[in-house]
């Protein structure tokens, strides 16, 4: 009986030793190759965060105003989503008011940094407005930076700077 004891003994520390190595090696391989991963956004951060830009930017007072809160609200987390949304039915009544319009064109984006859980995107644009003032169309060229966060698998905005919003 002592035979058989000290065979299963043998066979567990055996075992362990191969899954300790095993484990050693797995983990030895994801700290050679992550700062390589996380060198660099995934391309899905970049086209998000110009995804993001072009709607946020493309309005219409008279033309499905909810339609381009709810395409805002769906691309967007935390503090930039929870501010949107309260300041949905003023921002509603202003545009409406103002009669604003708005479209993107020539957007074009690049991963400023980031890693796989966060990514700032510089969006740039030329954005044509008009309002019941102004009722030509204004070129305006846009750079925007979009900081995103990875949410289940969704790249989503939290955060929107532009010079020209301060």
């Amino acid at each position: 009986m002592d035979r058989v004891v000290w065979t299963d003994r043998r066979k567990i520390v055996f075992r362990t030793g191969v899954l300790g190595s095993l484990l050693g090696s797995i983990a030895m391989a994801a700290v050679i190759v992550a700062p390589n991963a996380a060198a660099n956004a995934p391309e899905a951060a970049r086209l998000a965060g110009c995804d993001f830009g072009r709607e946020v930017s493309t309005y219409d007072h008279a033309h499905d105003l909810d339609g381009y809160f709810e395409r805002v609200l769906d691309r967007s987390t935390g503090a930039f989503h929870a501010e949107f949304t309260q300041s949905r039915d003023a921002l509603a009544a202003a545009m409406r008011q103002a009669e604003v319009r708005s479209t993107a064109e020539n957007v074009t984006c690049g991963v400023v940094n980031g890693d796989f859980l966060n990514a700032d995107v510089l969006v740039t644009m030329t954005q044509l407005r008009s309002n019941a003032n102004a009722p030509e169309p204004e070129r305006l060229n846009m750079v925007i930076n979009v900081k995103l966060t990875n949410v289940w698998g969704r790249w989503l905005a939290h955060e929107l700077d532009s010079p020209l919003l301060k």
